[in-house]
């Protein structure tokens, strides 16, 4: 072996060495973290409180005579829903997430509109999405000013929802890029506490009574 030839060996051996450990890390997934079992104990707990709110009376529920006819049967219905949840908080108190300013309002603004959301899920109008997005199920049952009420309540629903997903990946540090992760897991609790007969989404996306 020539001494002249030597290090351009060694120059082109150490090159190969670097492309191959360059080829090697871009072959390499990078898994990042997320807080699926703190998200969705916080998802319970802000649940627990929309529905404290609304069944308290101190949300300021809207009085709507076309939605409150049957409000007294909806808050007895939450009164069931709520006492497993109650029973499961005793002794404790809500997540520190629940009383950030932000979540806060938002958590009232769905308490004051939850009877309405109720009632909707209660008849099959609406459903509970895969995406924790409320979803349109039947309205040909609906007269066409109904419709538009139900329509309006969906937009300010939903509204809510995604600035409180936001909210949660801004409480938990969580990049928005796993919003979707984050509404997945939202949705498994809404499906949780959703009543029985309420249309809901499977992750597969199927949809059935639950």
């Amino acid at each position: 072996m020539s001494l002249s030839t030597h290090p351009f060996r060694m120059l082109c051996s150490r090159g190969s060495i670097v492309l191959m450990t360059i080829l090697a890390l871009g072959c390499i997934t990078v898994n990042v973290y997320f807080p699926e079992a703190e998200i969705k104990e916080l998802s319970e707990s802000i649940e627990r409180e929309v529905r404290e709110r609304a069944a308290s009376g101190e949300s300021g529920a809207s009085n709507d005579a076309w939605f409150s006819e049957e409000a007294d049967t909806r808050r007895s219905l939450l009164s069931l829903l709520l006492a497993p949840s109650v029973a499961h908080a005793q002794g404790g108190v809500a997540l520190p997430e629940v009383s950030s300013p932000a979540i806060r309002a938002i958590i009232e603004s769905r308490a004051e509109r939850l009877d309405d959301v109720l009632a909707q899920l209660d008849s099959g109008v609406l459903g509970e999405g895969k995406d924790g997005l409320l979803a349109v199920r039947d309205l040909a049952s609906l007269e066409l000013r109904d419709r538009a009420a139900v329509q309006k309540l969906l937009r300010d629903e939903n509204k809510d929802r995604e600035a409180l997903f936001r909210e949660i990946a801004v409480a938990k540090n969580v990049d928005l890029a796993q919003l979707p992760e984050i509404r997945a897991t939202y949705a498994e609790t809404l499906r949780d506490v959703a009543a029985p007969g309420t249309w809901i989404e499977r992750p597969d996306g199927t949809w059935e009574r639950k």
